[in-house]
């Protein structure tokens, strides 16, 4: 097991006026226990109609961070000081604000009444967010700012049985809150991520002889945490992965771009006019659609596919260079990266193959959604330079054609994970301020 116990991931405060129109699957009623032994949290968990109009407002001018006077305040909203102070001490007492020090103390002025300041607590709740991936689960802990308070991992790869899946990740949840030092109560909302459709009742389709590890990669997750009555999402992991990247990533003010996980198999988070696409079942981007297009054949990954190549050469005796000079268990498509900055011959007839197929996938996605960009996510991501620049070249050949243009994320392994978290805080957002879905 892999764990970061108490150890903190600090990321910028999330933003939460992109383009994408968030459409999440939500699971169970939006409940969470009471905690009646800690006062200045108990309105945090009560009904937000029970918030006046004017405390929600400033909430949400207040939610980035930025410590505000009264003043500015009444600048920001047009209340009034008296609605501005009254409204200010409801969400001290409820535990969303803190008083700061003065501005004289802050060293802001040196002239006249020190005016009180009030910010934001993003440790006022605390979101869990799981990639529960087909081979590792990864949970983390973090506030309301994204930051991460904990982080824990699991390889799971031998575990093929719905309850074995089901009660590891639930005990790896345990494992976060405990490093997090984050009591169960704190959580205000949990979302997982899968390889695998979701609809809205969180539910996978049936296997189909083709899908048949969809039952296994999601074991009825959404009721996962009943007993604590949590709220929770659950969605497909490419999906969050374009959630990731449209509020912190090169999806960030595109109206229509792709978010292609691309490592053993293809999957898509498909954003078209600010609107996150999802299907009757969820299987918008599943990209099973590439088992009709020539010369793709299957939705295999990047990944996948440059283990195939190097194996297609090496039983021709024809995998020489540097990537003969690794072990077989070594030989993924990072090292085919790496080796093809170096100009190995081999590497480079290796991205060749690659580029020639990845390009039909843009070509396909372009054509077919009208996409402005189409980004290349995952693991393999900071490493496949190499491989973009030759897959412009090959989409370049036929100048008539538009296509979408490629980007590399620069989440890495990271972005399903990053895409939950920001899913979870704007749960609590919005159910906080009261926003439409």
């Amino acid at each position: 097991m892999k764990t970061s116990a108490g150890h903190t991931y600090p990321r910028h405060p999330l933003k939460f006026c992109g383009p994408l129109d968030v459409r999440h699957h939500y699971v169970g009623a939006p409940t969470i226990s009471e905690v009646d032994e800690v006062r200045e949290h108990r309105s945090i968990t009560d009904h937000p109609f029970r918030r006046p109009v004017s405390a929600r407002r400033l909430l949400k001018v207040a939610w980035s961070g930025e410590a505000l006077t009264a003043t500015e305040f009444m600048e920001k909203t047009g209340f009034t000081r008296a609605t501005v102070l009254s409204a200010c001490r409801e969400l001290v007492e409820a535990g969303w604000f803190k008083k700061e020090a003065d501005a004289r103390a802050a060293g802001e002025y040196t002239k006249g009444r020190p005016a009180l300041r009030h910010t934001f607590r993003p440790d006022a709740a605390f979101v869990v967010a799981g990639d529960a991936d087909e081979d590792m689960f990864t949970v983390a802990v973090a506030d309301l700012h994204g930051v991460e308070r904990s982080r824990v991992a699991l390889k799971v790869s031998s575990l093929r049985q719905a309850a074995q899946r089901r009660r590891t990740l639930k005990q790896l949840v345990e494992e976060a809150l405990e490093a997090a030092n984050v009591p169960a109560e704190r959580v205000a909302a949990v979302t997982l991520g899968v390889p695998a459709p979701v609809d809205t009742r969180g539910s996978s389709p049936p296997p189909d002889g083709r899908e048949h590890y969809w039952p296994t990669v999601n074991p009825d997750f959404a009721s996962l945490f009943q007993d604590k009555g949590w709220a929770v999402r659950l969605d497909n992991d490419a999906n969050l992965g374009a959630l990731c990247e449209s509020t912190d990533g090169a999806g960030v003010g595109v109206r229509s771009f792709a978010t292609l996980l691309s490592a053993e198999r293809f999957g898509a988070g498909i954003v078209v006019d600010g609107r996150l696409l999802r299907g009757a079942r969820g299987g918008v981007g599943e990209m099973r659609i590439l088992d009709m297009v020539m010369g793709v054949e299957a939705p295999h990954g990047l990944e996948r596919r440059a283990r195939w190549e190097m194996r297609q050469l090496d039983e021709k005796n024809q995998l020489v260079g540097e990537l003969a000079s690794i072990p077989p268990e070594k030989r993924d498509a990072l090292a085919v990266f790496r080796a093809a900055e170096r100009h190995d011959t081999t590497a480079l007839e290796v991205v060749d193959a690659l580029a020639e197929r990845l390009a039909r996938v843009v070509r396909l996605l372009s054509e077919l959604l009208d996409l402005d960009r189409i980004i290349i996510a995952g693991a393999i991501a900071p490493s496949v330079g190499p491989l973009l620049q030759r897959t412009r070249e090959i989409l370049q050949r036929e100048p008539t054609q538009r296509c979408a243009e490629l980007f590399a994320s620069q989440h890495g392994a990271d972005i399903v994970l990053r895409g939950a978290i920001t899913s979870a805080i704007i749960d609590v957002r919005k159910r906080a301020l009261l926003e439409e879905e």
